[in-house]
């Protein structure tokens, strides 16, 4: 009995059997079949913009027919090796070949080869040379085109980068297309940058939260690829121009202030109102180093927490939106109540 067996322990075994009277002995050839060796040879022969020509030679296939290659790849981009399609050897020649499709343009690919017969899947071939795919119009547009915001008389557009690995050659950027909601034409940008995010159109002339319909194009030194979908966003917004009003604010306990107020006209053509920024200050201190409590949505009102008791607190509103922050409100003030003896 041999136990463990590996492929080397392949060969002629004798077993001879000895009594006092006589001996014999019979020889027998072991097979030991295992896995296939690993395939030589593995080279590129050919490479288009997305698709690979492949050769290589079958090695050992330790004593069981190898019926078909596993054919693997790895770029700079992805994690390790990956398989990419399986050849089945239908014909038992010294030269065999594989054309693999759906590559990306533009990238340093590397290949190599597994053989699998009846009794497993082998140790794989040495890499083939680090080979690059042909350069082609870019085919993927940004993900996330989106935009809004921005200081007085701009124009925000935001996109989110197209990864190295798809932008199918040298020369990469991105086309910025936008136009008034309704216009005809279309005014562009270019961005040269491939890991540009955003481009800042900024002209007086642009009215304050005016609808623009948008759309980031990509192109590099083979010509211009597609664009995105159109989307609508927004110029920047002027900041609030009023005050609130009607601030009161109420003592509810030692520790607690509740600050009650009008709001403002929700939204106009030109500005929104998004909340309002609070400011409360002791009066030992400076309203430059005022604490602030900000709120979303149309609040009216908002409560104060861990306050001194038996202070005095000074207090102001202001509304907010994308464009920063409005007037401040009068101020009011505010006495805290006087602490509770604890118990004894």
């Amino acid at each position: 009995m041999i136990r463990n067996i590996q492929l080397n322990h392949a060969g002629k075994y004798t077993c001879a059997v000895q009594t006092k009277v006589d001996s014999v002995s019979i020889a027998t050839d072991v097979v030991v079949r295992g896995p296939p060796g690993p395939p030589l040879d593995c080279q590129v022969t050919e490479m288009t913009e997305t698709t690979a020509s492949l050769s290589w030679k079958p090695g050992l296939d330790n004593h069981s027919p190898i019926f078909s290659y596993i054919i693997q790849a790895r770029t700079p981009f992805s994690l390790g090796w990956q398989t990419v399609t399986t050849v089945i050897e239908q014909l038992r020649g010294k030269q065999l070949s594989a054309t693999v499709t759906d590559l990306s343009p533009w990238v340093d690919y590397e290949f190599r080869v597994l053989a699998t017969n009846s009794v497993g899947t082998g140790e794989p071939s040495k890499p083939s040379k680090k080979t690059r795919t042909k350069e082609m119009l870019p085919r993927v547009t940004p993900a996330r085109v989106s935009g809004g915001g921005g200081g007085r008389s701009e124009l925000v557009i935001t996109w989110e980068p197209v990864p190295e690995e798809m932008q199918s050659g040298p020369g990469f950027g991105y086309v910025v297309a936008f136009r008034p909601l309704g216009a005809q034409g279309w005014m562009q940008a270019a961005v040269t940058s491939p890991d540009a995010s955003r481009y800042v159109f900024k002209n007086e002339s642009i009215p304050p939260f005016s609808p623009y319909e948008v759309k980031v194009g990509v192109y590099n030194n083979k010509g211009e690829g597609p664009f995105s979908p159109n989307i609508t966003i927004y110029s920047a917004e002027e900041e609030p121009s009023r005050a609130p009003v009607r601030l009161r604010a109420r003592s509810v306990s030692a520790s607690e202030v509740e600050v009650i107020w009008k709001p403002l006209a929700w939204s106009n053509s030109r500005r929104r109102i998004l909340g309002y920024e609070l400011l409360y200050w002791g009066e030992k201190e400076k309203q430059d180093a005022a604490s602030v409590v900000r709120t979303g949505g149309n609040k009216t009102s908002v409560l104060i927490r861990d306050l001194e008791g038996s202070s005095t607190y000074y207090i102001s509103l202001r509304a907010y939106n994308s464009a920063g922050v409005g007037p401040q409100s009068s101020v009011v003030n505010v006495t805290t109540k006087k602490p509770r003896k604890e118990s004894t």
